[in-house]
């Protein structure tokens, strides 16, 4: 029979550091974070989402690429992840700048550039052809302390 644990020792075994934080994200949440955590571009996130929700309607296999998402699709979703990047930002959990090469070197955005940046569709679209905008997307010193001491 297994030892007997306290209530404070079965807490810290229920809530292992910054596991519980990441299965509380919403899809659309769980997708910036990720691109933050690999210091990525803001015109990556929906399409991050785009594939998970694929994967996940498709039994979890991800060795089979997603259909390519049209131009429509991508921009009906620009305004919920707008939404989702703001309150991010407002948490305090992730940080967006232009140029994001290199990050130390880049300005932090002031609340209008930031509300301004996060409403253009340039900024959340990917093509071939160039011409869109480079946002760098990274996590802050809180999540990585929330992440690591949760």
């Amino acid at each position: 029979m297994g030892e007997r644990r306290d209530g404070a020792q079965a807490s810290r075994l229920r809530h292992n550091p910054g596991v519980d934080l990441w299965h509380e994200l919403t899809p659309q949440q769980y997708a910036v974070m990720v691109n933050a955590v690999e210091e990525a571009c803001l015109n990556q996130v929906i399409y991050e989402f785009h594939a998970r929700r694929f994967w996940r309607a498709n039994g979890g296999v991800t060795s089979v690429a997603p259909p390519p998402m049209t131009e429509e699709e991508l921009r009906s979703l620009i305004p919920q992840f707008a939404e989702v990047v703001a309150d991010l930002i407002a948490r305090g959990w992730i940080e967006i700048r232009e140029p994001w090469m290199p990050w130390d070197d880049s300005p932090t955005m002031t609340a209008q550039e930031i509300a301004q940046t996060l409403g253009d569709p340039d900024t959340w679209i990917c093509d071939e052809q160039g011409g869109r905008r480079m946002v760098g997307l990274m996590t802050t010193v809180r999540w990585d302390s929330l992440v690591a001491n949760r």
